[in-house]
């Protein structure tokens, strides 16, 4: 019974974490990075699994970790705790962004614009930003978590009908999913292409705002055949113009570095060699 719970407790946090995320990634994308509404994530239902993971991570750090053992000083065990979860939370987008990148050529989010990225999958200022979120949720709001699992554990039967109507509707949307990511990956064809999974979906928005139709941006992939495989052209040849204009203007910045050092070699040669 109490494995039962646990597993209830959790799942249950993953899926108030996925739909919470979803919705704040839902604003984010309409009135700060993409001015528009884009249905965000992989899956096409309200669920983003990396925060699913996140609220799950944060619930468990705070509650399950003995972090008293470390020392007798409980604002030290604090810090130390709050650094733990934003490495935490960094690893896990660590590795899904490499299963998505390596495995599927898709980018679910991209960072390069960022100092110090790597790979454009993690970078220094979102895991400073994971950090502070879960300081925020060690000091405030674990308490509000606390009374949730609390209220949803205390009818097991009925939590344990409603997750599992949740994980069948998320198996169907994942399958869907991969389905849909296989497609896209066929359509691309060249697989040294990473396709951004956002991209995608505004530019098959964008294809319809020029037939002057309203695009669905609740279900972006809703197609007919032919008219994906055109939109999909479309996207493909966009992104190979971006490569292009990406990988000149990275040569100029080589050829420019190259000829600040050949230019300093010559003066230092000629100071030595008057």
């Amino acid at each position: 019974m109490e494995a039962l719970k646990w597993f209830l407790e959790y799942s249950g946090l993953f899926f108030i974490g996925g739909f919470c995320g979803w919705v704040i990634e839902l604003f984010f994308r309409r009135f700060v990075s993409q001015k528009k509404w884009v249905n965000p994530g992989f899956l096409t239902g309200p669920l983003l699994p990396l925060y699913g993971f996140g609220i799950a991570a944060f619930y468990l750090f705070a509650n399950d970790i003995p972090w008293s053992v470390i020392s007798a000083n409980p604002a030290l065990n604090t810090f130390i705790e709050i650094l733990c979860i934003g490495a935490a939370i960094t690893a896990i987008e660590l590795i899904a962004g490499e299963i998505f990148i390596r495995g599927m050529k898709i980018k679910l989010w991209d960072y390069s614009a960022r100092w110090g990225n790597f790979q454009g999958i993690i970078c220094p200022l979102f895991s400073l930003i994971w950090a502070l979120v879960g300081a925020a949720y060690v000091l405030w709001i674990n308490p509000l978590f606390d009374h949730i699992v609390a209220g949803f554990l205390s009818n097991i039967l009925v939590t344990g009908m409603v997750e599992s109507f949740l994980y069948g509707i998320l198996a169907v949307d994942l399958g869907m999913s991969f389905g849909l990511a296989t497609k896209i990956r066929k359509a691309v064809a060249d697989r040294r292409l990473v396709v951004d999974w956002d991209k995608i979906k505004v530019s098959f928005q964008d294809h319809f705002k020029r037939l002057k139709k309203t695009p669905d941006w609740a279900l972006p992939f809703k197609t007919k055949g032919e008219q994906f495989s055109q939109m999909m052209s479309e996207y493909v040849e966009g992104l190979r113009l971006e490569n292009a204009q990406r990988t000149a203007v990275l040569r100029k910045k080589i050829e420019l570095r190259a000829a600040k050092r050949k230019e300093k070699a010559e003066k230092k040669n000629k100071k030595e060699n008057p």
